[in-house]
């Protein structure tokens, strides 16, 4: 389509475009929405036990006022999360349970909060709604699935990220009754997650820019008190005095983790080699960084060079274009203190961390910025024309490239979930503790107390029909025309059938280890490839990694589940694989 006058409203705003524009708008929010009705199940993911169902059985259990709120503003490893633990309790009082699916649908709720933020910054530009559209697709995508579908993840970035933007949307209005309103909404912000604390200098930007040095006064003591408050009965062990030494032996992969990091949203080579796939993200990191400071500068000169214009005199139009002005200001500030924290503190645990999901939602919420920064700007009609554009085009292929790259994914992880569960509900471990760690008693008396009030309950999958015959299945006899090929040891094994050795192509399936005593399931993952899923192969082999850490230790023999196998679902062969006491994590 050819973008024509779209400064000129009169001109370009038809009823047909408008339209038009409006089912753009639709299809990233329908799509991101039935993505998470599909594919997010009910089950807590390591942090999620402690972080929730561990939290409301010791708020229920809490004889005081002051215990309750002990528990509500308690730290969860590196975070509080008061937000998340509010909605949590809310939810708890109002249904009687935890749904772990109810907190991602209530932290999606979150980020469908910060684009209707967006869009009245849009709005305030008086500009086609056409030009909105890239932000939509920018941030409506599945990039960040690891972000946008599992609880803790949720209740923390988008929450945080969504109350920050609007701590400083308030503060940019300039206005005495929006500063306390900021200031409230700014101490729940910090107590959320360790990030919101970064609203405290975007904020204290944005104030010293507008000059309000009482209100900056007020801001940076009150900012002080609360960070002083977050950190003072942190648990020792966080293990980030390594990061000093990482930096001060490996300074340019801190330096050149940044830019990858600001770049990820062009992160199209995910499954190249981390060398060659953090190439691209790197270079747009540093056209996206340069980008932004000539922005800032083309905002902020004025007020630098003391030429304070007519902000407070002028007409409506120059005075929103400065509100835009201290907003977008005060997001970068934000968003810039995160990325050289995530720079300096992750990459001890492997450069690809700078490119992991869970982090993913930064930099697209950081381009959108820069789209919408740009707009704000704007000095002709063919300038606006291109970038809009270009920010169509953009937009468009990344929303694409991620569903085709990340629905593979993220179907595979609802399998991984459910299979897991399982291992969990009868084994103990599963969802996220090792054998044998601290983390272990702490996960099944907090499942087994939840399970038991009636707060919580495991899913029913494709196991269930099978689930008590997996149990009981001691006795079952070997198959001896079933072959398991097992490779590896230490850390995982892998077990495969051999080629084509089922009857009929397989959906969900799962390799089977069992001993005297225990069953575990683990998935298969061989129907998600990314060729497979999407050439819908018939696949009639099983393979699948079996996490030693997450295992008793013991010997034990190797099967199958395979529902589709109507006469044979679960079969054992005559192979065996034996976990020993004590596991070397060559991974880690």
């Amino acid at each position: 389509m050819k973008l024509v006058s779209i400064a000129n409203p009169q001109r370009f705003m038809s009823s047909r475009l408008r339209t038009l524009a409006s089912v753009l708008i639709a299809i990233p929010i329908l799509c991101f929405c039935v993505l998470l009705l599909i594919y997010v199940v009910d089950v807590p993911w390591i942090d999620d036990i402690d972080a929730f169902l561990s939290f409301i059985i010791g708020y229920i259990d809490a004889p005081t006022l002051g215990e309750k709120l002990d528990w509500l503003i308690r730290p969860n490893n590196e975070h509080r999360i008061l937000m998340g633990k509010l909605i949590t309790l809310a939810m708890y009082k109002l249904t009687g349970i935890v749904s772990y699916r109810w907190l991602i649908f209530a932290a999606f709720a979150f980020l469908l909060g910060l684009l209707v933020l967006f869009y009245r910054i849009f709005r305030s530009m008086k500009l086609p709604l056409l030009a909105f559209v890239p932000v939509v697709f920018l941030l409506l995508q599945p990039q960040y699935y690891l972000t946008s579908m599992w609880a803790i993840t949720a209740m923390q970035h988008q929450v945080v990220i969504m109350m920050s933007f609007v701590t400083i949307y308030l503060l940019a209005s300039d206005e005495q009754n929006r500063f306390g309103a900021a200031l409230g909404v700014q101490v729940l912000t910090s107590l959320s997650m360790s990030n919101g604390l970064f609203g405290w200098v975007a904020g204290a930007v944005v104030l010293a820019l507008q000059r309000q040095w009482i209100r900056l006064g007020i801001w940076l003591l009150l900012g002080v008190g609360t960070i002083v408050f977050y950190f003072h009965d942190f648990p020792d062990g966080q293990g980030n005095e390594s990061s000093v030494s990482f930096f001060l032996k490996y300074p340019y992969l801190v330096f050149l983790g940044f830019f990858t990091f600001t770049g990820g949203l062009f992160d199209f080579f995910s499954r190249a080699d981390i060398l060659w796939r953090s190439v691209l993200p790197t270079l747009a990191g540093f056209v996206i960084i340069l980008t932004m400071l000539g922005l800032l500068w083309r905002m902020n000169e004025p007020r630098l060079g003391r030429r304070i214009g007519a902000y407070e005199s002028s007409n409506r139009a120059t005075r929103a274009l400065w509100k835009r002005r201290y907003f977008f200001t005060g997001c970068y500030a934000f968003l810039m203190v995160n990325a050289v924290i995530v720079a300096f503190l992750r990459p001890r645990f492997g450069y690809e961390v700078m490119l992991i999901s869970n982090y993913m939602i930064y930099p697209a919420v950081l381009v959108i910025l820069i789209y919408l920064n740009i707009l704000s700007e704007r000095q002709t009609e063919l300038t606006l024309n291109r970038w809009v554009g270009f920010g169509l085009l953009i937009s468009l292929v990344i929303w694409s490239n991620w569903y085709v790259v990340q629905l593979p994914k993220i179907a595979y992880r609802k399998h991984q979930m459910l299979t897991y569960a399982f291992n969990q509900k009868h084994n103990k471990t599963g969802l996220g503790p090792s054998w044998g760690s601290s983390f272990l008693a702490l996960a099944e008396r907090t499942m087994n107390e939840t399970i038991r009030r009636g707060i919580y309950a495991y899913p029913e999958a494709y196991y269930t029909p099978y689930e008590s015959q997996l149990v009981l299945s001691q006795q079952m006899k070997p198959d001896t025309s079933l072959h398991i090929n097992v490779l590896g040891g230490g850390y995982s094994y892998i077990a495969e059938t051999n080629y084509n050795a089922l009857p009929q192509p397989i959906d969900k399936a799962a390799i089977v280890i069992q001993s005297a005593q225990r069953t575990y399931l683990f998935p298969s993952e061989l129907p998600y490839t990314f060729i497979n899923y999407y050439l819908n192969r018939p696949i009639r082999t099983i393979q699948a990694e079996i996490i030693n850490p997450t295992v008793a230790p013991g010997h034990y023999r190797i099967g199958i589940l395979s529902p589709l196998d109507g006469k044979n679902p679960i079969r054992f062969s005559r192979q065996t694989v034996t976990v020993p006491t004590a596991i070397e994590d060559s991974k880690r």
